[in-house]
C-alpha cells in the first residue's frame, strides 16, 4: 500500500511538473520575437542603432531562478520550503503580518515611469516606457496565473494558488525595467525593494521559498519580453518615436516644483498650492 501511494504521489509530481515546463516553453516561444529591433538610446546622435532585442544571455538569471524554484517546490518541498516557512512563522509569532508588500510591489513601477522626469536618463522616452511597462505587467500577470492553475500547490495557509508567487512576479518585472532603463545605480534599490517583498512574502505566510524564487525569474523574463515586444507594438498601433519624457533633452526645462500660499479674502482661510514645472 504505501509502495503504491508513492508511486501515486511520484506521477502526480511528473505531471505537474511537465504540465509547468509545458506552459513556460509556450510563453517563450510565443513571446520570443527574435528580430524584434529597439532604438538604443545610448546613441546621442538621434539615430536608431538596431541592437538585437533578444540575446541568450538574458535567459540566465531566469532560468536559475525558475529552475530552483522549481526543484525545491517539487523535488525538496519537505527539507528546504517547510524549513524555511518554520523559521519565518516563529519569526512572525503571534503577529498578523504586514500589507506592506501589497503596495511596496508597485514601486518600482513608479519608479521606472517617474524617474526620468526627476532629471535621470533613461534609455527610452515615457511613452515606451508606458508600453514596456503595460506589455511586460500583462506578460508576468498571464503566466503566473496560468501557472498557478496548471500547478494548483497549497500556500503555507491559504488557498491552492501558492506557486508562483505572483506579488514577486511582478515587483521583479518592475525592478528589472528600472535596471534597464536607468542602470545599476537605480536597478540596485529596485531589487532591494523587490528582494524585500519576496521576503515579506514568506514572513506572511502566503508562500513557499520556491514560490519566491520562481516568481523572481519568471518576473525578470517578463521584463525583457516587454522589452522584445515594444517595437513590435508600437509598429502595430503606430505609435511614432518621441524623446519626450526621457530625461536626456537638453533644451528643456527640468522638473521643479514650488508651494505657494494665500489668503482667501472672502473667508479668510488659509490656502496652499502646487506648481510643477516640466
Amino acid at each position: 500500500y504505501e509502495r503504491r501511494v508513492r508511486e501515486v504521489l511520484r506521477a502526480d509530481v511528473q505531471g505537474q511538473m511537465r504540465r509547468l515546463l509545458t506552459s513556460l516553453l509556450a510563453v517563450m516561444l510565443l513571446a520570443l520575437p527574435v528580430s524584434a529591433q529597439y532604438r538604443c538610446a545610448s546613441d546621442s546622435s538621434g539615430f536608431a542603432n538596431d541592437v538585437p532585442a533578444f540575446r541568450p544571455v538574458q535567459l540566465i538569471a531566469p532560468a536559475a531562478l525558475v529552475g530552483s524554484g522549481v526543484a525545491i517546490h517539487f523535488l525538496a518541498h519537505d527539507s528546504w520550503d517547510a524549513a524555511v516557512n518554520e523559521r519565518f512563522s516563529a519569526w512572525r509569532g503571534n503577529s498578523p503580518g504586514t500589507k506592506a508588500d501589497d503596495w511596496m510591489q508597485y514601486v518600482p513601477y513608479v519608479m521606472n515611469l517617474g524617474l526620468a522626469f526627476a532629471g535621470v536618463p533613461a534609455e527610452n522616452a515615457f511613452v515606451d516606457r508606458l508600453v514596456e511597462s503595460t506589455l511586460s505587467f500583462a506578460a508576468v500577470a498571464a503566466v503566473t496565473g496560468v501557472t498557478k492553475l496548471l500547478v494548483a500547490s497549497p500556500r503555507p495557509v491559504g488557498d491552492l494558488r501558492s506557486f508562483p508567487s505572483g506579488h514577486t512576479g511582478r515587483v521583479f518585472t518592475a525592478a528589472e525595467l528600472v535596471r534597464m532603463e536607468y542602470g545599476w545605480g537605480w536597478g540596485a534599490g529596485a531589487y532591494a525593494i523587490a528582494t524585500a517583498v519576496g521576503v515579506l512574502r514568506m514572513y506572511n505566510g502566503a508562500h513557499w521559498l520556491s514560490d519566491v524564487l520562481a516568481g523572481a525569474g519568471l518576473g525578470i523574463l517578463c521584463a525583457h519580453v516587454g522589452r522584445w515586444l515594444l517595437e513590435p507594438a508600437k509598429n502595430l498601433f503606430g505609435i511614432p518615436d518621441t524623446d519626450w519624457g526621457s530625461g536626456r533633452r537638453k533644451d528643456g526645462p527640468a522638473l521643479s516644483a514650488g508651494l505657494s500660499s494665500s489668503v482667501d479674502p472672502y473667508s479668510g482661510a488659509l490656502c496652499m498650492g502646487v506648481a510643477l514645472r516640466f
